[in-house]
């Protein structure tokens, strides 16, 4: 009989996405949205990170977004290569230091070991990984009585901006499109221990004839952790 492992994924905590005017992001997230803005970076965290960071939420759906300031940070890096995009996929867990060991013997590529912040009676632990995501990365967190969003956020005494009048409530998914997914697909089997959901493939001939061009194909896999109900849905090209 099979035991329980002392770890499990729990849930999409949120997304850190790397921008390069994040008062756009502000107008966007707040005035289109209706996300209210819940915290900024503080002084420190700016100095120690070179960016800048402002979070976002609505119902059980978190965004940051954070620019560069000057050179050497992740945000400079990230953008040296990328337009606007997601950087880190966060994901709230327990057992972390457990986690981490699996991982770690799975096939995953932690880039540094657990990190723990304590403040007052609580603390927060977190770690990340490399994936096959291109240079977007995973950092798993767990915390305990920890007052704030995460070490050297300043959190509002009350939010600000918006008041979610859309409803959202969570991440369903995340979707990416590869030009080739099986590697993606094995590590997320292999070392994040998701199972196969659901797929589909087809073609658009039946566009194409209407344009005058050949159509083009599309295959779907959708990954999914048993544990928590995250899925990833993932897209190739199909065949012509």
């Amino acid at each position: 009989m099979s035991s329980t492992p002392p770890f499990s994924l729990r849930r999409l905590l949120g997304i850190h996405y790397y921008v390069r005017d994040i008062e756009r992001s502000r107008r966007f997230y707040i005035d289109n949205f209706d996300f209210a803005e819940l915290g900024v970076s503080g002084p420190e965290l700016e100095a120690a990170g070179k960016q800048r960071s402002v979070a976002f939420g609505a119902g059980d759906c978190f965004i940051v977004c954070s620019e560069a300031l000057g050179e050497g940070g992740r945000a400079a890096r990230y953008l040296s290569k990328h337009p606007d995009g997601v950087g880190t996929i966060a994901f709230e867990v327990t057992g972390i230091e457990q986690l981490f060991t699996h991982l770690d013997r799975s096939g995953g590529t932690p880039i540094s070991t657990v990190q723990t912040f304590d403040e007052g009676s609580g603390w927060y632990k977190t770690f990340s990984i490399t994936t096959p995501f291109g240079d977007t990365t995973f950092r798993f967190i767990e915390r305990q009585n920890y007052p704030g969003l995460y070490p050297g956020m300043v959190e509002h005494a009350v939010p600000r901006g918006g008041a979610n009048r859309f409803g959202f409530t969570h991440v369903d998914h995340i979707t990416s499109n590869f030009q080739t997914m099986s590697p993606t697909l094995l590590w997320l089997e292999h070392v994040m221990g998701f199972e196969r959901f659901w797929g589909v493939e087809f073609h658009t001939e039946d566009v194409g004839k209407l344009v005058g061009v050949p159509g083009s194909g599309l295959r779907s896999v959708v990954m999914w952790h048993r544990g928590s109900g995250i899925k990833f849905a993932n897209n190739e090209p199909y065949r012509p």
